[in-house]
Formats: structure tokens, C-alpha cells, sequence
């Protein structure tokens, strides 16, 4: 089953006229199916589409990876330009989620677009809660397990309920799983459930143990010493051939990660980044 995976939207990009954006989105071309995962903070999906040649209104489907705004933030206008299309995503969310910054502020960094906004703008919301086939080979993880003691969400993040700020442990964060003939291809757009959490979640529930790569953030840019020393020694454990990182990772983790497992499994992504497998 051949699979190309393009990235639309990166924190950066080397390549004029694309343009860097804080968030991430990867068009999904996987023998007949066209999937956008994930669509950015703002407008940089059309603009690097436009740049790359690659027609957004071929895209059959649209998955959520988890309820932040540099994931949901082209959503409507998506929708907007090229009519509805089925949405996968978690039930959870919609919170309105904030993250707190120095002197006492807070920002909203919630899903950009409600239940109704979408349906009113034609999406036909398929909430996938618990690990799902979408199509042969294809499944979304649903909300994974927290097993691992070193793992965290990777911030301070919280949601309002009824009027109370609760913590924010992110139960909507998902992953896009491919059950590709060489491994498994696992593509996450935050990994909030920590990326060991979705490595083992993923390779339990389809009983593969070869993971071909591992695409997308993995919000280590906050992760302490010790997670970090965890977490490379938990993945030197794997056969994992591409780990293929950007956006909520951070620079220092990204070197980490390059200088413990080597260039030949490490790789910076970037927007207009494409890869063939």
C-alpha cells in the first residue's frame, strides 16, 4: 500500500515561497484515499498547497488530531472554500481550553470552530473515541492509554467548565495509524499522550511490532532531562526506521533525539517536506 505523506503545515520551512506557521498539517495520499490531517493555526494550508501544486479540493476527509487551535485553525475556511467534507475527530474537543503566561494572563488556545459552525458549513462529524478502522489499514487510535510514569502532556494546560479551570490532560489527543506492509506508519500531531504512550497503544491494538515511522509532533520542547534520557532509551527499544519530527518538539529535544539515534533515523520536518513509503 503505498503511501505519501505531505506536510502542508511546519513551524518552518526552507523553501521560498512556502511560509512557516506554529502548527501542523500533512495531506495523506494512501492507495485511494486523499485525507487531510490536521489544518494549521491560520492560512498557511492554502498558500503552501498553492505553492506545491497540490489540489485541496481532491481531499476526501478531514481528521482532527486534538482540540488546539494550531490544528483546527483552517477548518472553517477549508470547508468554506471547498465545501463540506466527513471530519474524524475525538467527542472531546470542543473545551475551552487556555494556557496561562506570565503576570497572571491567560489565552485561548482552544478548537477554532464549535460543533454547529462546522455542521453549518457542511461537515459530517464522525467522533472516534476508542480505536477505529476508518478504511482498510487504516484506523485512528481514539484516546490513548497514559501508562508511562515520565510522560506528560507536556504543559501547564488547563480547561474552563462551568465556570471552574480544571487541568487539561487532553483526552481527545489521537494519532493516525497506517498499517503499512513494512510497519507501521504512525502520524501525531502533538502526541500530548506521550509518544511511548502511542507507539505501544498503536503496536498493542494492531498487533504489528514494526513501526516503519513515526511522523509529527511530539511536544517534548518542555520535557525535563529525565524524560528525555526515558524516552530515547524506550525508543532505541523499537525498530523504528524514520522518526520524523518538527513542530511542538523543540530544537533542543530534536537534537537529542538526532544525537542519540543517529541521522539515518532522525529527520527534521518541515513544511513542503514529502515522503514516499
Amino acid at each position: 500500500m503505498k503511501t505519501i505523506i505531505n506536510i502542508l503545515v511546519e513551524n518552518t520551512t526552507p523553501r521560498f515561497p512556502l511560509i512557516g506557521e506554529y502548527g501542523f498539517s500533512a495531506q495523506i495520499i494512501c492507495g485511494d484515499h486523499n485525507l487531510l490531517f490536521d489544518t494549521g493555526s491560520q492560512q498557511a494550508l492554502f498558500t503552501n498547497s498553492a505553492a506545491l501544486g497540490i489540489d485541496l479540493s481532491q481531499v476526501q476527509e478531514m481528521i482532527i488530531s486534538h482540540g488546539h487551535y494550531d490544528h483546527t485553525g483552517a477548518v472553517l475556511s477549508f470547508l468554506e472554500q471547498y465545501g463540506g467534507r466527513k471530519i474524524y475527530a475525538h467527542s472531546g474537543i470542543f473545551p475551552r481550553r487556555i494556557i496561562s503566561r506570565p503576570g497572571g494572563k491567560t489565552v485561548d488556545i482552544g478548537c477554532r470552530f464549535t460543533y454547529e459552525e462546522a455542521v453549518r458549513a457542511g461537515a459530517e462529524l464522525v467522533f472516534t473515541d476508542h480505536f477505529t478502522e476508518i478504511h482498510p489499514g487504516l484506523y485512528l487510535s481514539g484516546e490513548i492509554p497514559r501508562l508511562t510514569e515520565y510522560e506528560d502532556v507536556g504543559g501547564n494546560f488547563i480547561f474552563e467548565q462551568e465556570g471552574e479551570y480544571c487541568r487539561d490532560l487532553l483526552p481527545d489527543d489521537m494519532a493516525l495509524v497506517i498499517d503499512h506492509p513494512l510497519g507501521l506508519i504512525i502520524v501525531s500531531g502533538c502526541s500530548h499522550s506521550g509518544m511511548i504512550n502511542t507507539l505501544e497503544y498503536c503496536r498493542q491494538q494492531t498487533g504489528r511490532s514494526k513501526v516503519l515511522a513515526y511522523i509529527g509532533g511530539t511536544h517534548l520542547m518542555n520535557a525535563s532531562p529525565d524524560r528525555m534520557a526515558k524516552t530515547t532509551e524506550a525508543i532505541k527499544m523499537y525498530e523504528i526506521q524514520k522518526l520524523i519530527v518538527g513542530h511542538c518538539t523543540g530544537f533542543y529535544a530534536a537534537a537529542e533525539l538526532y544525537n542519540q539515534l543517529g541521522a539515518q533515523r532522525v529527520i527534521k520536518m518541515d513544511a513542503g517536506s514529502s515522503y514516499t513509503f
